[in-house]
């Protein structure tokens, strides 16, 4: 009796039926991906909060200290992302090919896997060993630990390729090339150089390319065959979306690294370079949001199906009536952060004249919760939502409270990033461009602070929000466990 109990604690029934056709076993071996991606998210909302406070009143008590706090936070900027992007690729991998992937128990099992070495780099952060290298924290174990979870998740992807013939397929051929440069553009953060600007430059070949290049490459797959299943575009028009939005992350990403070497110790000639490739980089926004706005203008009768390998039964085609799913809107949330923050933003940042004013600066901070949260973040969070719910019946309270959901999310960051990129001009014209010193100039900027951390609350009380939905809407309520079966 108490161990059935202890069943129904840990693993309670769902709560919403599923429709009747269900998911492959390799898709259901995802669900706890895009789980940990909402809990995960609150979490780091109520981290990320706390720590803004801390800035401002450096004498509150708090659990860990406020460096600790930071490296946490931005490890978990990456470390979920991380999560929601293998989970999504497994997922839609099974929905391209139309086949179960090569091992189904090495994607669940890589999830617990990639979990616990997550927690322990946490955990690891949190008693105060950090090193200072912004994302690069963990120590060596952890750090191998990591690349070898990136390995066997590449190695289970190569293998489906092979073994459903799919190998050369365009959309396979970017995931592949995004799951295969992912621990190689991991492998820099395992060495530690003594020279300050080539360590440098391995550091942000990681910061900026790992994330923009490889991860970015998977994701540009996921938008496009999330866009596709949920009707909006057809399957080869997704296709062809992927195919061209890849080629010029990759080419444009690889050279745009460059602006981060402008005044490392690195050839000038790196400005130029940094520079241009940074202007290109606005052109994948541009097709995103050019998708983005003909999906709106197209909602209102169901989009071409195109040619697939999908299995039977499955299809592309809305529901006449029915409401769209809200991870279309999670989707329109990360196109409007990309193009407002990576793309607008991020480019003035690149420019040589603006950048020695801009680096360094809250200007440079609202540029990334803009370009990392507001668009790679919204986007995990769309394929995520739209794996646990796709087979269910979502009821109308509950799409209610995911639309409140995402409006605390989004106003929440619209007012930190307004707050950051205010901070950072009024910071770089006392601190760069008149001289005065840095301490006297941070306890000028505490109004836009406060104004941060009142943003983060808004954002905090999203996130935490839309992870308790998330979890009621796959596990049953425990008061249920409460109540009296019918007929006692």
């Amino acid at each position: 009796m108490i161990a059935f109990l202890i069943a129904r604690i840990l693993f309670p029934r769902r709560r919403q039926k599923k429709g009747e056709q269900g998911d492959t076993p390799s898709q259901q071996a995802v669900y706890p991906y895009a789980l940990a991606v909402f809990l995960f998210l609150g979490f780091q909302g109520i981290l990320a909060t706390g720590g803004s406070l801390h800035l401002v009143f450096p004498d509150l008590p708090t659990p860990i200290t406020f460096a600790s706090g930071r490296a946490m936070h931005l490890n978990l900027s990456i470390l979920w992302p991380l999560l929601g992007t293998l989970g999504s690729v497994y997922y839609f991998l099974v929905e391209l090919t139309g086949r179960e992937l090569y091992s189904p128990p090495l994607a669940r099992w890589g999830f617990w896997y990639l979990l616990g070495v997550a927690l322990v780099i946490l955990g690891y952060l949190a008693s105060g060993r950090t090193d200072g290298r912004e994302y690069l924290e963990a120590p060596l174990m952890l750090k191998i630990a990591l690349l070898t979870g990136l390995l066997l998740f590449a190695f289970n992807l190569l293998a489906t390729a092979i073994k459903t013939r799919a190998l050369w397929r365009p959309e396979v051929v970017i995931i592949l090339s995004g799951a295969f440069l992912s621990p190689l553009l991991y492998l820099p953060t395992i060495f530690f150089i003594a020279n300050p600007t080539i360590d440098d430059v391995f550091r942000f070949l990681v910061v900026h390319l790992w994330e923009e290049g490889s991860l970015e490459l998977m994701a540009t797959t996921i938008g496009a065959a999330l866009l596709a299943s949920l009707g909006v575009v057809s399957r080869s028009r997704a296709r062809s979306l992927a195919f061209w939005e890849a080629g010029l992350v990759l080419l444009s990403g690889l050279f745009a690294t460059g602006h981060h070497y402008y005044w490392i110790g690195t050839p000038p000639f790196w400005q130029l370079f940094g520079a241009m490739a940074s202007g290109v980089q606005v052109i994948p926004v541009i097709l995103l949001a050019k998708t983005a706005w003909q999906s709106i203008s197209s909602r209102g009768s169901p989009a071409p199906t195109g040619s697939s390998h999908r299995r039977p039964g499955y299809s592309t085609r809305r529901q006449p009536g029915k409401e769209v799913n809200p991870a279309l809107y999670f989707f329109y949330a990360s196109v409007f952060w990309n193009v407002a923050g990576a793309g607008i933003l991020g480019f003035l940042l690149a420019l040589p004249p603006l950048n020695p004013y801009a680096h360094g600066t809250y200007l440079t901070s609202a540029h990334a919760h803009m370009a990392l949260f507001g668009f790679f973040g919204f986007l995990v969070l769309a394929s995520s939502y739209y794996i646990l719910t796709r087979r269910v019946e979502l009821q109308s309270t509950h799409i209610r409270r995911v639309k409140l959901c995402l409006i605390l999310l989004n106003a929440g960051l619209a007012v930190m990033a307004g707050a950051l990129f205010g901070a950072g001009l009024f910071q770089s014209y006392l601190w760069r461009g008149l001289g005065r010193d840095f301490t006297v100039v941070h306890l000028q900027l505490t109004p836009y602070l406060l104004a941060r951390s009142a943003g983060g609350v808004l954002f905090a009380s999203g996130a935490v929000l839309l992870a308790w939905e998330m979890v009621s809407l796959v596990y049953s309520p425990w008061l249920a466990l409460l109540q009296p079966a019918e007929g006692d």
